[in-house]
């Protein structure tokens, strides 16, 4: 299944859906968004926003260590809350993802929403992870792509 990526046409959009969310993203700026969209690492469809990128090498994060090739979504936005597409999107970026890949992201631990609308969408948690001198407290979600 084939995603949307964004190109360089999009990202006065995408920097402007971004800006509307800035209490959530307020470390989002256009270079950037620049930068992601010139590696392809941004899912545009629908006015949803899929930030993600597939390590190169392993990685540690947080707690937890993932091998190269899992993908990592840094961030995820949708334009207009609670109307489903993100849901759609989601699942659509997920089964473009390889077989037996598996998918990380993090989210504040105090971020409630997101954190149910991951678990409802398959992803468990499975670390912890703190930012800003230990003051943010977070948590590691993977989902496992199986066909």
């Amino acid at each position: 299944m084939k995603v949307k990526i964004a190109t360089i046409v999009d990202k006065a959009e995408v920097l402007n859906i971004f800006k509307k969310q800035r209490k959530v993203f307020p470390h989002i700026r256009t270079d950037y968004i620049q930068r992601q969209i010139q590696s392809k690492n941004v899912v545009f469809d629908k006015k949803v926003i899929i930030i993600n990128q597939q390590y190169k090498r392993d990685v540690s994060l947080g707690d937890k260590k993932f091998e190269k090739g899992t993908c990592i979504i840094h961030q995820i936005v949708n334009a207009k809350q609670g109307n489903g597409n993100a849901y759609k999107i989601l699942n659509k970026f997920v089964k473009s993802l390889p077989q037996n890949a598996d998918c990380i992201l993090t989210v504040r631990k105090s971020n409630h929403t997101a954190r149910r609308f991951y678990k409802k969408n398959g992803f468990k948690s499975v670390g912890n992870i703190n930012w800003s001198n230990n003051s943010i407290e977070g948590l590691i979600y993977k989902l496992r792509r199986v066909a």
